[in-house]
């Protein structure tokens, strides 16, 4: 009689204690985020990239999960690359490289970091099955286009997790080098709820084992639903943060400038782009500071004024689209990326690529900090060891 009425109050402590550690884990991202997103304002709106790559701009933004994305967008406006995405929601995403592309060494790193070496028969037949997927069919990967898959069975997620990591730490180090961002990086709030979940992992895998071998398949379900729960508020908690330098500061009021901008509506852009600060070029065809900034050529390429300021727009379009991502305003942007048309980037390519690298990066950052949690707790178990000794 006493079990059947212990049971029931057992359950509900169990769901309670999950309740209460879930929360907890909200509670501490609640608390970082606001700081994770937190931007200088900037008095004025930019047009103007400020000087760096789109990688180091999102990683100055903390807007680590759309990044990928919008090196990829980078890419493709310039012609060097076309995203291969299916027409509906099912089907492998990949990236491929145009014949006769020039890249730079970061770009090469990070390319390289979608797609390993093909050193072993069996990473040879996946990548050859999973071209014959989207419909090329080869015998080896030799005779195959340079193509990365993002999704499906050609996307290798182990290589392309610990590549990512490398290439993004090379990033930062860099940032650090240039007196960008401090040596120091905040992750405080990442290691609390790695540590919530290597203790949920133990304590709960013991409790559900005991569970389990009991039949209470109720206690023993909560207990892994929790453990899945912090993980999942992992996947949503903001990326280590780096602390920036007064250097690192200006960069970051910059792209608050630049948000600004991408954020206007197109009528408002438009109005912003064909005022006197604004202009990319003066009534006399010369170039202004921000048509210069923008690499656009001296003498005009077009047979009249109106034809060149097209021109001239769609080379602003083209540098602005990766912010767009970055900024995730890729609804709001849809008429621009229809207007290039021929980028091989499209609203729907766009949708599949970023919600596929958002996860993929969510899942390398939660995987890279519980990794480094297990090494601080084999560090110290081995001071301890060796105490001891």
């Amino acid at each position: 009689m006493t079990d059947q009425h212990l049971t029931p109050n057992y359950i509900v402590g169990v769901i309670v204690l999950g309740i209460l550690i879930v929360g907890f884990a909200l509670l501490v991202v609640a608390i970082t985020r606001p700081f994770a997103r937190h931007l200088p304002k900037s008095l004025v709106a930019h047009y103007v990239p400020p000087p760096g790559s789109v990688v180091q701009h999102g990683l100055a933004l903390r807007a680590d999960r759309t990044v990928l994305a919008a090196t990829i967008v980078q890419l493709a406006v310039q012609k060097k690359v076309r995203v291969l995405a299916p027409r509906g929601s099912h089907g492998p995403v990949a990236i491929e490289a145009r014949p006769g592309a020039s890249f730079g060494p970061d770009e090469r790193f990070f390319l390289q970091a979608l797609r390993p070496p093909m050193n072993s028969k069996r990473k040879r037949r996946r990548y050859v099955r999973a071209l014959a997927n989207i419909g090329i069919h080869v015998n080896a990967p030799e005779e195959a286009p340079d193509i990365s898959f993002l999704t499906g069975k050609g996307a290798f997620r182990g290589y392309q997790r610990r590549a990512l990591s490398d290439y993004f730490d090379s990033v930062r180090r860099q940032m650090k080098q240039n007196g960008l961002a401090r040596k120091f990086t905040m992750s405080v709030h990442l290691y609390v709820l790695s540590l919530l979940i290597l203790a949920l992992i133990v304590g709960g895998g013991i409790f559900a084992l005991g569970a389990f071998m009991n039949g209470d398949v109720v206690g023993g379900s909560v207990a892994i639903l929790t453990t899945a729960g912090v993980f999942g508020v992992l996947t949503i908690a903001p990326p280590p943060m780096m602390l920036f330098t007064p250097r690192g500061q200006e960069l970051r009021r910059h792209l608050s400038g630049l948000r600004d901008y991408v954020r206007l509506a197109e009528q408002d852009r438009l109005r912003m782009l064909q005022s006197p600060q604004g202009a990319l070029r003066t009534p006399a065809g010369a170039l202004t500071p921000g048509g210069r900034a923008l690499g656009l050529r001296e003498r005009p390429t077009a047979g009249d004024a109106v034809a060149q300021s097209g021109l001239d727009r769609y080379v602003l379009i083209e540098r602005m689209l990766p912010y767009a991502v970055l900024f995730r305003c890729e609804r709001e942007w849809q008429k621009e990326f229809e207007y290039l048309g021929n980028a091989d980037v499209t609203i729907q390519n766009l949708r599949a690529l970023g919600s596929t690298l958002k996860v993929t990066m969510a899942i390398l950052q939660t995987l890279a900090i519980i990794v480094q949690v297990f090494r601080i707790i084999g560090l110290v178990a081995s001071l301890f060891g060796g105490g001891r000794q």
